[in-house]
């Protein structure tokens, strides 16, 4: 398999140590589940398909050369060391994944479903073979739609210049007034008599 782009995710960080290739597909799948929740759906697959893998390895279970994802699950090995709810919840993404990989859609509700599905079978590697307590692991946190945070940042950036906008003009309001004001005061200066004036030459002069 390519190696996936890094990608820091929400839930599944504690993977990152001893699985770097699942909590990238993880991160991915968190990635996109808003803008493409088929997208997510698929990558999930792909998720489901390493979990299987890395059972294989940590069990030292014989694989097929070049058996498929399909494969790998009905292998009667593989079906004598993992429960039957396992099983199901890895098969549930993989039909999944494979509808949305060959066209269609997928909805944000299963989506986020499979997302919690894929949490659990994350948490059951790092604690059965990963050497983590339960209590390592933190709670899974629902992932926010970031074009609602983008919105939110929007307009108080848009508050922000309207506010800024408006300070603008009351500093220049306060800088004109006081403009008046001076040019007031200079009009009501008297100017020097002449006399005096002729009287302060002089003392320059001496």
């Amino acid at each position: 398999m390519d190696r996936i782009i890094f990608m820091q995710s929400t839930n599944f960080e504690f993977l990152r140590p001893e699985n770097e290739t699942l909590a990238n597909l993880a991160g991915l799948a968190e990635a996109v589940i808003h803008i493409d929740a088929g997208s997510a759906l698929t990558r999930l697959r792909g998720f489901a398909e390493e979990v299987t893998k890395a059972i294989y390895k940590e069990e030292r279970l014989t694989r097929i050369p070049q058996a498929q994802f399909y494969d790998l699950l009905k292998n009667s090995v593989f079906e004598g060391c993992v429960s039957k709810s396992l099983l199901y919840q890895i098969d549930s993404l993989r039909i999944q994944g494979n509808k949305t990989a060959h066209g269609a859609e997928g909805d944000l509700r299963n989506a986020q479903i499979a997302m919690g599905t894929a949490h659990q079978l994350a948490m059951y590697l790092a604690i059965k073979y990963y050497s983590k307590k339960k209590t390592d692991i933190p709670a899974y946190k629902d992932l926010e739609d970031p074009r609602q945070e983008l919105k939110q940042l929007k307009k108080s950036v848009n508050k922000y210049a309207s506010e800024l906008n408006e300070k603008s003009k009351e500093l220049e309001g306060v800088i004109e007034q006081l403009d008046k004001e001076r040019a007031e005061k200079a009009e009501e200066i008297p100017e020097p008599a002449k006399q005096d004036a002729e009287a302060k030459k002089q003392q320059s002069q001496q």
